[in-house]
């Protein structure tokens, strides 16, 4: 495997802020840098971690990488030795968290981490191999370690474009904005595009500009993400194999995060000029789940309409996660046993619509929610002072604005705004009058994040209704879906 699993740890370690000397420590410490199993089959992989006692680190790896986690030892086992993305994620989890526990002290984690019989002769081996990567052993270690994503192996004759050499913040940041706050001021992002075995590349050094757009309707987010000059074995390795492409952009501080996870469905590589080359990826989010997530299975009498939702998104062809479950989602069980057989999105869309409900797909999970419930979270207070863009509009069906990009706006979440702040629709003839939120508080339901990481661009558009849903006084009853 050579360096490919620092590589691996390196990038496992910035993604859970993990102290990465510790990281390369321990896992050389354990298996040399390889995924194995130990201890009679029970401890798995670089970091030899026992599932017995670990399992919520196993579940954290499954769920990142959206993969099945086996229900028996034997299949945690195959995992584990057949993904080495997932293997060194279970290690990084279980090392931060018994490092961090330990208070950072080399001794008490050691300890704790091995067990507090180990021999003296391998305290101080692997006391070595720590003070080496803390770079007090003469040993030329590298200050920065090369983050690059688990990725360089894309094609068969990976090209230095695959060993970028990522700092410690992330590219766009703004050198010492950490210390100023959530204050909307440090660009950040990140964009990771993978292939099918979880293997990933980070191309964040290059320009990439992105437009995504997500709604709460059925239809599935959509994106346009380019991506100018990468290398030609770069660029044709991803459009052979990459399958999925991950954005996270905001701010230095809480105001960043996850905005899209989706399938690449097509890329295409063209010319902006005479020099500047570009590959274009357009993406859906949940595009495998949605067309290719076949159902096929019975249910006994009982099960209630929760129970059909769990049931048909994880036993879908390809399976994928639950994200929001309204709250009044119906208890009312069934009265007789039941055949489910075919498309997952077909049997989802007809619960909700039997409950008044909306069904959409965002980041790859499965949502079901209706106009009465309260999402998740606090509202979000938008003003000029806190990224309001321009002036906000009324309209149709409720208002439209402009705000710097905040991952924190989502589909489904409030915002609150002053309705001093909105100009007011120009009405045509017959048209009725509709006032704007009494409380100024809006559901957003409908979002397009447009950036350039080496532009100007970097700003979220939203259209939202009020509390009530669209058209409140049409509905014919306070619980109907206005969506």
């Amino acid at each position: 495997m050579a360096d490919n699993w620092k590589s691996l740890a390196a990038a496992e370690s910035r993604d859970q802020g993990a102290d990465l000397n510790i990281v390369l420590a321990t896992v050389e410490a354990e298996t040399s840098g390889t995924n194995i199993l130990g201890d009679s089959g029970n401890a798995l992989g670089f970091g030899q971690v026992w599932p017995k006692w670990h399992m919520d680190a196993f579940r954290y790896a499954a769920n990142k990488y959206r993969l099945q986690l086996p229900d028996t030892h034997s299949g945690l086992q195959k995992l584990t030795l057949g993904n080495d993305a997932f293997s060194m994620c279970v290690a990084v989890y279980v090392i931060k968290q018994v490092w961090n526990g330990s208070g950072k002290d080399f001794r008490k984690f050691t300890l704790t981490y091995v067990g507090p019989a180990i021999p003296d002769h391998d305290y101080q081996r692997r006391l070595r191999i720590w003070l080496k990567y803390q770079g007090q052993s003469g040993e030329n270690i590298p200050s920065a370690p090369t983050t690059t994503m688990p990725g360089i192996s894309f094609g068969a004759n990976p090209t230095p474009q695959f060993n970028i050499n990522i700092p410690s913040t992330n590219y766009g940041v703004v050198a010492n904005s950490k210390t100023l706050g959530n204050i909307l001021y440090g660009r950040r992002y990140r964009i990771i595009v993978s292939r099918p075995d979880g293997v990933a590349l980070d191309v964040s050094q290059l320009r990439c500009t992105f437009k995504i757009q997500k709604t709460i309707l059925q239809q599935p987010n959509f994106s346009e993400i380019v991506l100018y000059n990468l290398a030609p074995d770069t660029e044709n390795s991803i459009i052979r194999e990459g399958n999925r492409v991950v954005v996270e952009a905001g701010y230095e501080g809480d105001q960043y995060g996850l905005i899209f996870d989706g399938d690449i469905i097509q890329p295409i590589r063209d010319k902006e000029d005479g020099v500047t080359y570009r590959l274009t990826l357009y993406s859906l989010d949940g595009d495998q789940f949605m067309n290719h997530g076949f159902v096929g299975f019975s249910m006994v009498k009982g099960q209630t309409s929760r129970s059909v939702v769990e049931n048909v998104v994880g036993q879908a062809k390809v399976p994928t996660q639950i994200g929001s479950i309204s709250s009044e989602f119906s208890s009312q069980e069934l009265s007789r046993g039941k055949v489910v057989f075919g498309l997952a999105k077909d049997y989802l869309r007809q619960l909700a619509q039997s409950q008044d409900a909306s069904f959409y797909m965002e980041d790859g999970k499965v949502n079901i929610v209706r106009a009465t419930d309260l999402p998740e979270g606090e509202i979000i207070e938008l003003s000029p002072k806190s990224g309001l863009l321009g002036v906000p509009a009324q309209s149709d069906k409720g208002v439209t604005f402009k705000a710097l990009l905040n991952p924190r706006i989502k589909i489904n979440s409030l915002v609150h705004i002053d309705n001093s702040l909105i100009r007011a629709q120009t009405f045509q003839q017959g048209q009725p009058i509709r006032n704007l939120d009494n409380e100024g508080i809006y559901r957003v339901i409908g979002i397009t994040y447009t950036g350039d990481t080496r532009g100007d661009l970097w700003e979220c558009e939203c259209e939202a209704v009020s509390q009530a849903g669209i058209l409140p006084g049409m509905i014919s009853a306070a619980t109907a879906n206005p969506w």
